[in-house]
């Protein structure tokens, strides 16, 4: 069994070697964008059950810029959990991979044998910038997969990179302290979400336990574009699956009382 999963895994590392690239530059930072379209077969017969992985990963390019590298090592390691010091990006992928497929090599998983739609599995991975300048930008790692059931599973993660510092922040660096219990950005974000989904009052929404401000959730996952700061909420954080993720804009001029003081001065400093 060890010999055949090694041999899946040279398979996938070929593959991945010939996987397409294209180059863009934004703001003197080159990128490149990775294309990965792979299907492996229970007992790698293509008439039992089948995992589709399509993935598509946007990297700044490692030249002699070390805070492209460190981004860049950020981001695999977020993508991925792991080391990069230790692992490669084509491993690290490979890894993916036959991590989301172990469960081919478990016992009383004959079924898998079976043709049915539930037996058709897959998983979407693309991760992109979606803001960037000088001193800070902003990253989505988008995934959704699906190995039976009543639907998809779907993740969404941003995490903002700050340049100067050389490092992803994490809550407590870009807002003042206790922001979690803030009532006054719930207010705000309440409002705004309000605003943004023409809700006359908060029932309107439909939210789980929430009716006042003070019962608002602030999520912890959040991201900035060019006049905005974006609080991003999953299935089921605030309602129900149906609704879909929920993204919240406050305009970064009302955003600008709930951030650190370094942060201000270093990227929104006037």
């Amino acid at each position: 069994m060890k010999t055949r999963n090694l041999l899946v895994l040279l398979s996938i590392v070929l593959f991945f070697i010939g996987c397409n690239k294209t180059r863009t530059s934004v703001d003197k930072m080159e990128f490149e964008e990775f294309k990965i379209s792979h299907t492996k077969f229970y007992e790698d017969n293509p008439k039992y059950a089948n995992y589709k992985f399509d993935i598509s990963i946007q990297l700044p390019k490692c030249l002699e810029d070390t805070v492209a590298c460190r981004l860049r090592k950020t981001i695999i390691e977020s993508l991925f959990n792991v080391n990069i010091d230790t692992t490669d990006l084509e491993t690290s992928v490979n890894l993916y991979m036959l991590e989301k497929t172990d469960f081919f090599q478990e016992p009383g998983v004959s079924h898998l044998k079976e043709d049915r739609g539930s037996n058709h599995m897959w998983t979407h991975l693309n991760s992109n910038f979606v803001y960037i300048d000088k001193t800070l930008c902003s990253y989505i790692i988008n995934e959704e997969y699906y190995t039976g059931g009543a639907h998809p599973n779907k993740l969404k993660y941003y995490f903002v990179y700050d340049f100067t510092l050389g490092k992803k922040l994490n809550t407590e660096d870009i807002f003042i302290p206790n922001i979690k219990d803030n009532l006054s950005l719930k207010e705000i974000l309440l409002n705004q979400m309000m605003k943004q989904e023409k809700a006359k009052q908060i029932s309107d929404l439909n939210l789980f336990d929430v009716e006042s401000s003070k019962d608002f959730i602030i999520s912890p996952i959040v991201y900035f574009d060019s006049v905005n700061l974006i609080f991003s909420y999953g299935d089921y954080d605030i309602r129900a699956y149906v609704y879909g993720p929920t993204e919240i804009k406050v305009p970064i001029k009302e955003a600008k009382q709930f951030l650190r003081e370094d942060f201000k001065k270093r990227h929104y400093a006037e």
